[in-house]
């Protein structure tokens, strides 16, 4: 696969709701899929893993062993640029990622495992290599790999929030944000913004289920929620089902789906407009708010013609 690149570091698109780019690799990695270089949060120079540290080597540790930035004294919860180890190392273009481009990775990313690596698949297809750099490091896990964010935990300001990905023995992969202290040694992937919505909002869980059609109106291609007095060009969740469903008879599909319930909503219409006049000619409210029934004029017709015949036979006796 080619990669474009950014200030001569490659990235891959994934097609993102953002426009957010992923780094091809690690901070240190020579290439793709290979190992990268490990970092303390908010440091820019790497770590070796095989050697023991702690909480007092941090660069931002004071010889009272507090943090003197990113803490209580500055309230600063997100990496400055110069301790950001992907702005420092490769340029302004990049950065180290939020909490919320991991969550977005997330939830719009097909996470899986294959041939001994990490393979994010975005919505357009396109796929981005993640090392597996801890494997069986920990008991009852095949690896545990864990990349920092930008951010520390506003709640502890000894911690800083990172993404892992977890594969346990049993098979199951598991996911998501945490946090834990800035003197662990986690991976970097940067991101570049250059293309990106800046403003962009993770919508809520909550949100799409809401937005989600009901099924209540159903033609021969499927089941939607038309709803009343729908337009022709409202459309767009069903169009996005057929289009995953009729591959290249879509457009046909499409027509054929729109005039079936343009018929639909003319006939239930119709339907409808016959049943409120055959119910308002049939029915009246008197005066102390209670449904009648009216009686035709031909009732009314047909019992004067009874009744004048009957004065008349009887005058004529």
């Amino acid at each position: 696969m080619e990669y474009n690149k950014i200030d001569g570091y490659e990235y891959v698109d994934l097609g993102l709701p953002s426009g957010t780019l992923w780094a091809s690799h690690d901070i240190g990695a020579d290439g793709v899929g290979m190992l990268g270089s490990f970092f303390m949060w908010g440091e820019t120079v790497p770590r070796d893993e095989n050697t023991e540290w702690n909480s007092e080597d941090h660069k931002y540790t004071s010889q009272s062993g507090d943090y003197t930035k990113y803490c209580e004294q500055d309230n600063k919860t997100v990496l400055d640029p110069i301790d950001d180890a992907a702005t420092s190392l490769w340029g302004s273009d990049w950065r180290m990622p939020s909490l919320t481009d991991w969550k977005e990775l997330a939830k719009f990313c097909d996470i899986e495992v294959r041939n001994g690596q990490i393979v994010v698949v975005g919505p357009n297809g396109n796929e981005m290599i993640l090392p597996i750099y801890s494997y069986n490091k920990f008991e009852g896990f095949d690896f545990s790999c864990s990349w920092w964010t930008s951010e520390a935990d506003p709640d502890c300001y000894y911690d800083s929030n990172l993404f892992y990905i977890d594969k346990e023995t049993d098979g199951e992969l598991d996911f998501d944000d945490i946090s834990d202290c800035r003197d662990v040694l986690c991976a970097i992937r940067p991101v570049s913004k250059i293309r990106a919505d800046l403003n962009y909002q993770l919508p809520d869980d909550d949100e799409d289920e809401e937005s989600e059609p009901e099924v209540e109106a159903q033609n021969s291609y499927g089941s939607f929620n038309y709803g009343q007095n729908n337009s022709t060009q409202d459309y767009s969740q069903q169009d996005s089902y057929r289009r995953d469903n009729y591959g290249s008879d879509y457009n046909s599909r499409v027509d054929e789906d729109r005039q079936d319930n343009r018929s639909l909503d003319a006939y239930s219409q119709k339907n409808k407009d016959a049943d409120d006049n055959h119910y308002k000619s049939k029915t009246y409210i008197d005066k102390e708010g209670y449904e009648k029934t009216n009686s035709s004029k031909t009732s009314y017709v047909l019992f004067l013609i009874a009744a004048l015949i009957i004065v008349y036979v009887l005058l004529n006796r």
